[in-house]
């Protein structure tokens, strides 16, 4: 068996995404931002891009934590079957017990989802709580 090591390039981080728009079918949900990505139609889409969701936010955090804790979840829209994504920040997280020279402080921390399909015909729906921003960005094969 031949194995092949697959290298991607950063395309972009691009810079529209909306606290609401064209996902009119979503509800609202209270204490929750809805984030809608429309993604760019290119060629051969669902072979040769994948999107990474960005998330940050101010935490008071020590030397120990260094990622946002998150619950990144994928949900199905009743009766229209498309799928968006609730973003939670965790309150109970695993974190080292390092000995810190410096008492916590408010820290901007980030989270990176895993790499999800690409998909420029439906909007891409991110919930996450009303103190969290939500950024994306673009991965494609490196030619």
């Amino acid at each position: 068996m031949k194995k092949t090591l697959l290298t991607a390039a950063l395309l972009c981080s691009a810079p529209h995404v909306m606290a609401s728009g064209n996902a009119d079918m979503f509800p609202e949900m209270p204490g929750f931002t809805k984030h809608v990505i429309q993604l760019d139609e290119v060629d051969n889409e669902s072979q040769t891009r994948r999107v990474q969701i960005i998330a940050d936010s101010v935490m008071k955090v020590d030397c120990n934590i260094k990622a946002l804790p998150m619950d990144f979840e994928r949900r199905s829209l009743e009766g229209w079957g498309y799928s968006y994504y609730v973003m939670k920040k965790q309150t109970n997280y695993a974190s080292t017990m390092m000995a810190c020279e410096k008492e916590a402080a408010d820290t901007n921390l980030q989270f990176h989802s895993d790499l999800l399909r690409y998909n420029s015909k439906l909007p891409l729906v991110i919930y996450a709580e009303d103190d969290v921003d939500v950024d994306y960005s673009v991965w494609a094969p490196m030619q």
